[in-house]
């Protein structure tokens, strides 16, 4: 339809928003629009820009114009005019740039191109954009008469066309030929209309940048924040149960699938975050909105579907309601969202307050459904989510105000390296199976100028990703029983017994210990055979036995073999004579019942001990008759004889029982001897034995037997000792021919009886002891020569599964090795200070220097220097630090020593007034007299009297006494401290008169670095424990790892002949003295000092030395470890 010119210029009007034109109206008609939808050409162009004309422009728009690239002088084009403005203000619209062709038209490519602007979503009152120009013709008349014009339907073939249609009718009109830029192209989609073409709108708001949505609904995402679940369902609904819950979706999840095939009804419960949740039953076919959101339902005569694009605004929760008594089938498909994900930080606060820093952000795990910030194990257990790396950057850049002095920090840069993470060791898994966890500590460290490291804030370490702090350990299964098949019937009739076996099977499959034992399954049981207990008939008919054999066949008592050991007697033997007396003889066996493997064992006749049956009886065939007429001499025999063999014939009788009941058995006629006269059977030496018939046989039961079960063989023994396992194959088969073999193999259920074991255990006796050792720990260094230490153990496994560990003296052979060495190769050269020089004053504030040294761990375990230009491009230590000595003296000609207060006490009771050397107007330092000795026990003594200055690796429930001997200092104002804490005097831990440290009975508490104070002077001493874990009584240990260097420092003026502040050489020494008749290794002795120094270095921990020392004491043989001392040269001074 077409509207007439008026209202078509009207129409124009608007859509073009140029108020000054005029129309042929006698009555103008005007309709307003919102001024943000208008989009008005930028610049003094001459008409409206099209992708198809060459536009003009007047010469006054020059200076708008940007500069010409390269590119555009070699094409002919001009530079690209500026942007316009943007057609919206809000809900995305379009923006565009012109440019000329300079070559008079002939210019390959547009003069036009586009944008997307204003792309943040507009207010809800603001209405649909398409909606809002189809209104603005609310006002004029169409053929007449106004209507209310809303968008027609969605037409694909045109959807740039404004179709409006009028609202309650079915008027659909064109009202323009194209829509307003920045219009949908449709409801659903970010395509949007430009100069009446669609073009395509990623879900980034830019045009063809083909960025689409993932499946979670992430713009450019790869679907690593949903998942995917999909399934299948069955409800079971009855009259009694009529409704169930099938499936819950969260909050949040899109693309819900769901199909129901069956007579039951959908409901579906929508419970949001907040306000009141809402039930709906679907009956009919058609759009819903629950839990606002809009779903599409469809119903057939079975089948119902259900569909949403989501995302889900509530938590829906899927139930059926009976409809019937057939089943229904709920299969469902949906994407939904991971609930914790990692989500940015701001960034932290600037690390300086001018000068140059830097700032980080991180990134938190966060709930969002509840938008709060959880622990980070909540999003590591998705294993889509990935932790985004934090972001550095630059602030506050100013530089700092003259006067004041150095900023709060120092910048950072290479020869200030950032803050890392330091994590401690993990603890030991909680479970020992079944999935545990183990936790460590981690923390933030920074290096400052003079290489000392101090924890900080934890955030300044989120530019690098936080190690873990927990992880899971021990995941396999714990150890369960399992139980076999059980045995069949220990009767085949009436009740009886049955018994299986159960094992207690590890996660690798192997037979071990460990199970609970009270939720062990029972092994035997009574069972019930359901038929009844009654004498077996026989098996040859009575009509087929002769006379004189009944005897012979006399039902004998059946005897068994059982639990106890018992005699059992074999079947008697045929008679000894045809006629007259005789005997039958039979063997008796002492047997036993083994209960597991059901199989019956032979034993001496003495383990049965009761009376033993008899083997042998009389028998009777019958009196031993003479044919009348017969004589015994050899005369005239020939027609006796005669008459005899017509007097007596063999002759069929009737056939035996068959042979089998099924499978072709058979039938043999019974050949008897005949008396032709009387029909009776007499005996068949009456007859002639040449003239016998021959065997006559029959097939009987020829159909095939029912279905039984067939077993194999066992197999041999999987082991030889403790618990093994035999297995066999059983399977359920047809017998079809006996003499064939003839067997067809069936369906198991075909066999009614039950099925035999395919398992038993074997060889249930203790295995011999045998050394088991645990693998390798990891090597106690990197590089340099280390040690790896295992632990071997004398183990025996038990018949119940179980091990028992014995003494080493239990196993036979060599005790496998439980250390050797490893990193047996060279470290890499580093850079390390030599010893620090003299301070530059005597008094006051000086400096100190030290030597730059090259230095490399060998393979063997020693340090040699090599030439520093090894370690050219390494980070070198501090070469330059600050000393202070004592107070310069004040010259004062009246100045005495008992002026100085800080030192001498006023009140002191007996003291001289010059204390001992002190010289008129200068104070000396106290001198501490230490050993810098590394103190090993190897023999159990009460008490040790020790110096300090060194190291002692002590055992438990050792007293010791730490001297502390010191010159020009009172003995009784000397000080003493544990970890850098003054030590209360106790009965446990007590200072004697002449500044000696007592301990009594040291324990894993009194592990820790000991410091004595004298005035100005001290010295340390450092106590650690072998053959005892510090960390056994639950305590962590606090003790540092090593002595603080600077506390060592002198703080007055030193008369200490050695002018380095440090341990100028170290040695060891055994103890108790007088005690030691060997010395150890050189080697080892390097390798005691060398893991002291690493410790001292902080290089180690100090509890990881103590226990390397401890390992190497106790693992090595003593030929590695001593060698003999000459007589002469056994130590016997005290240390």
């Amino acid at each position: 339809m077409k509207m007439d010119s008026s209202i078509l210029c009207r129409a124009v009007l608007v859509l073009l928003a140029l108020p000054s034109m005029q129309c042929a109206e006698s009555e103008p008609q005007s309709a307003v629009f919102l001024p943000e939808y208008a989009l008005s050409p930028q610049g003094s162009f001459m008409e409206d820009a099209t992708e198809d004309q060459f536009l003009t422009y007047r010469y006054d728009d020059q200076a708008s114009r940007m500069t010409r690239s390269d590119e555009d002088r070699d094409t002919g084009w001009d530079a690209w005019g500026p942007w316009s403005d943007c057609s919206r203000t809000c809900g995305g619209g379009a923006s565009y740039s012109l440019r000329r062709c300079l070559n008079g038209g002939s210019c390959d490519d547009k003069n036009i191109r586009y944008r997307t602007c204003s792309n943040t979503d507009c207010p809800l009152e603001s209405g649909d954009f398409r909606a809002q120009q189809c209104s603005a013709h609310n006002d004029i008349k169409y053929q007449g008469a106004t209507y209310d014009w809303v968008p027609a339907p969605y037409d694909p073939s045109a959807p740039c066309i404004l179709q409006c249609q009028a609202k309650g009718r079915s008027l659909t009109v064109e009202l323009a030929p194209k829509v307003l830029d920045g219009t949908r192209c449709r409801a659903d989609a970010l395509d949007m209309c430009i100069n009446g073409v669609c073009q395509e709108v990623g879900c980034d708001r830019q045009l063809a940048s083909g960025a689409r949505e993932d499946n979670c609904g992430v713009c450019g995402g790869e679907g690593s924040t949903c998942r995917l679940v999909r399934g299948q369902t069955l409800p079971h609904l009855t009259p009694e149960q009529s409704l169930k819950t099938v499936l819950e979706v969260p909050l949040g999840s899109r693309f819900l699938r769901l199909s129901a095939k069956g007579p039951d009804v959908l409901a579906i419960e929508a419970v949001p975050l907040q306000g009141r949740k809402e039930e709906t039953s679907l009956v009919t076919a058609g759009s819903y909105v629950i839990g606002n959101t809009s779903l599409d339902f469809q119903r057939g005569t079975d089948r119902q579907t259900l569909r949403t694009h989501g995302p889900l605004n509530a938590d829906f929760i899927i139930k059926m309601k009976y409809g019937g008594p057939k089943d229904t089938v709920v299969q469902f498909l949906f994407y939904q969202p991971i609930r914790y994900q990692w989500r940015e930080s701001d960034f932290f606060p600037c690390s300086v307050t001018c000068g140059g820093g830097y700032q980080l952000n991180s990134a938190e795990c966060t709930d969002i459904r509840s938008n709060q910030t959880l622990p980070e194990h909540h999003c590591n257990s998705y294993p889509e989510n990935t932790k985004p790396m934090p972001k550095l950057k630059e602030c506050n850049m100013d530089p700092c105000k003259e006067g004041d002095g150095f900023k709060e920090v120092m910048p950072y840069d290479h020869f200030q390296p950032l803050p890392r993470w330091e994590q401690g060791p993990w603890t030991q898994c909680s479970v020992s199976c079944g999935g545990g966890w183990q936790d460590r500590s981690v923390m933030c460290v920074e290096e400052d100028s003079h290489g000392q490291f101090s924890e900080v804030e934890k955030w300044k370490c989120t530019h690098s990703p936080g190690p873990v702090t927990r992880q899971i350990c021990n995941t396999f299964s714990c150890p369960q029983w399992v139980a076999m098949e059980w045995s069949q019937c220990t009767v085949t009739c009436g009740r009886g017994l049955r018994y299986r076996v159960v094992l207690c099977i590890d996660h690798r499959g192997q037979h071990i210990g460990g199970c609970e034992a009270s939720l062990k399954p029972h092994v035997k049981e009574d069972c019930l055979v359901p038929i009844a207990c009654h004498k077996p008939r026989e098996s040859v008919p009575v009509e087929a036995k002769v006379p004189w054999l009944k005897q012979a066949h006399e039902l004998e008592k059946h005897h068994t073999a059982t639990e106890d050991p018992t005699f059992v007697p074999g079947p008697w033997a045929p008679c000894s004579t045809t006629c007259g007396l005789g005997k039958q003889t039979r063997e008796v066996k002492c047997n036993v019942m083994l209960s597991f493997t059901k199989t019956e064992v032979d034993l001496p006749e003495d383990e049965c001990g009761k009376e033993r049956p008899q083997l042998e009886r009389r028998c009777n065939q019958g009196p031993c008759t003479q044919v009348p007429g017969i004589s015994s001499g050899l005369q005239d025999h020939g027609a006796p004889y005669t008459q005899m063999e017509e007097l007596y014939s063999w002759d069929y009788r009737s056939f035996t029982a068959c042979s089998a009941t099924c499978a072709a058995g058979k039938q043999t006629a019974a050949v008897r001897c005949l008396n032709r006269k009387q029909g009776d059977e007499v005996e068949d030496s009456l007859c002639n034995s040449s003239s016998r018939p021959p065997v006559m046989t029959r097939i009987c039961n020829p159909e095939p037997c029912p279905a039984r079960w067939e077993v194999t063989s066992w197999t041999s023994c999987s082991v030889s000792c403790g618990v093994g396992i035999q297995t066999r194959s059983v399977f359920c088969m047809r017998l079809l021919s006996i003499d064939q073999q003839d067997i067809l193999s069936v369906s198991e259920e075909d066999c009614r009886e039950l099925k035999s074991a395919i398992l038993q255990p074997c060889n249930q006796v203790d295995c011999p002891p045998v050394w088991e050792a645990e693998p390798w720990q990891l090597c106690s260094q990197s590089c340099g020569g280390g040690v790896q230490l295992r632990k071997v153990y004398c183990k025996q496994l038990l018949s119940t599964g179980a091990y028992r560990r014995l003494a080493d003296k239990a196993c036979w052979g060599p005790k496998p090795a439980t250390n050797r060495t490893c990193s047996n190769t060279d470290c890499l050269p580093y850079l390390a200070g030599g010893e620090w020089g003299k301070c530059s004053v005597s008094c006051g504030l000086g400096i100190q220097h030290r030597e730059q040294l090259c230095h490399q761990l060998m393979g063997m375990g020693h340090q040699v220097t090599l030439d520093r230009v090894q370690c050219s491009g390494l980070s070198s230590p501090p070469l330059l630090r600050t000393c202070r000595m004592m107070a310069c003296p004040k010259h004062n000609k009246d100045l005495r020593p008992n002026d100085n207060q800080k030192f001498l006490v006023k009140s002191q009771v007996g003291r001289p007034r010059k204390a001992r050397g002190y010289k008129d107007g200068v104070k000396r330092c106290p001198v501490l007299i230490g050993k810098h000795h590394i103190y090993i026990q190897t023999h159990k003594e009460k008490r040790l009297y020790l110096t300090v200055g060194g190291h002692a690796y002590l055992f438990p429930n050792t007293s010791l006494v730490i001297k502390c001997p010191v010159r020009r200092f009172p003995k009784a104002y000397i000080r003493w401290l544990k970890d850098g804490r003054p030590i209360p005097s106790s009965k446990h831990l007590d200072i004697n008169k002449s500044g000696s440290l007592k301990i009594h009975f040291v324990t894993a508490a009194d592990i820790g670095v000991y410091k004595c104070v004298a005035g100005p002077a001290s010295d340390i001493f450092t106590l650690q424990l072998i053959g005892l874990d510090s960390r056994s009584n639950g305590r962590v240990s606090t003790t540092s790892p090593g002595p603080n260097r600077e506390e060592m420092l002198p703080s007055c003026h030193s008369h200490y002949s050695n002018p380095n502040p440090f341990w100028p050489a170290v040695s060891v020494s055994l103890v108790p003295p007088g005690a030691q008749d060997v010395m150890l290794q050189p080697r080892i002795k390097d390798r005691l000092i060398n893991i002291t120094l690493q410790a001292d270095r902080r290089e180690i921990q100090q509890e990881q030395a103590s226990k390397l020392i401890s390992s190497l004491l106790t693992h090595m043989s003593a030929a590695q470890l001593w060698t003999r001392i000459p007589e002469e040269g056994v130590q016997t001074k005290g240390t």
